[in-house]
């Protein structure tokens, strides 16, 4: 009983600093705020964790467990299911979740934090990188994509997602209001970076349209 009520108290805790963190980022995730949107004392943290930065880094793992599912469930579903397919729908998901997600992507991705989050960001990059070699060592072996290195090519386009959508030098704002263009945009940059054959197709097609909507 005394287990399942210490379980449930941390729970309580996850789930305030999650909201925390999708209105505000992790730096607003301070041992005051997330206790007192608990309802607990500040103290009480310490009863039910190993402090701020565990919490923390579960918050982090279980955002980016959803993501990541999200993902891979695109990747399932993608029609058609050959690499080109399978690269645009993780370039499609990731993208949209995180134009919806705003100041909220910009704490998964890029939000300067603690040692305990740059760890498990940096599993996340590595679990995207991934599915991307997986995709582009398909690409071409089948000849839909230039030959290269796959991983070096998935490294690549786990940074350049990144930084279009919420890097210092992304031209994205959380105000803009034409997200599938900016989505065609960055599928067609990924599409030139592999090679692929369609790629010509598909840049004309994200092209005829501004991301600022101009």
């Amino acid at each position: 009983m005394a287990h399942r009520r210490e379980a449930g108290r941390r729970e309580d805790l996850i789930e305030a600093a999650t909201a925390i963190v999708r209105d505000s980022g992790f730096g607003a995730a301070s041992v005051k705020a997330v206790t007192a949107r608990a309802g607990m004392s500040a103290g009480s943290l310490y009863s039910y964790t190993a402090g701020l930065d565990d919490l923390l880094a579960e918050v982090f793992r279980r955002i980016a467990g959803a993501e990541m599912a999200a993902v891979d469930q695109a990747v399932a579903a993608a029609e058609p299911a050959d690499a080109t397919g399978r690269l645009i729908a993780v370039i499609e998901m990731f993208a949209t979740r995180a134009l919806r997600g705003g100041r909220f992507a910009w704490a998964l991705l890029v939000e300067p934090v603690g040692r305990a989050i740059d760890e498990e960001r940096l599993i996340y990059r590595r679990g995207y990188a991934g599915i991307l070699t997986e995709i582009v060592m398909h690409g071409v072996r089948e000849g839909e994509f230039a030959p290269q290195d796959p991983r070096i090519t998935a490294a690549g386009l786990v940074g350049a997602i990144g930084e279009a959508l919420a890097g210092p030098l992304a031209p994205v704002t959380i105000d803009d209001d034409v997200p599938d263009a900016i989505v065609a945009a960055i599928t067609a940059l990924c599409l030139r970076a592999v090679g692929a054959r369609s790629a010509s197709d598909t840049t004309s097609r994200a092209g005829s349209a501004d991301p600022r909507g101009e």
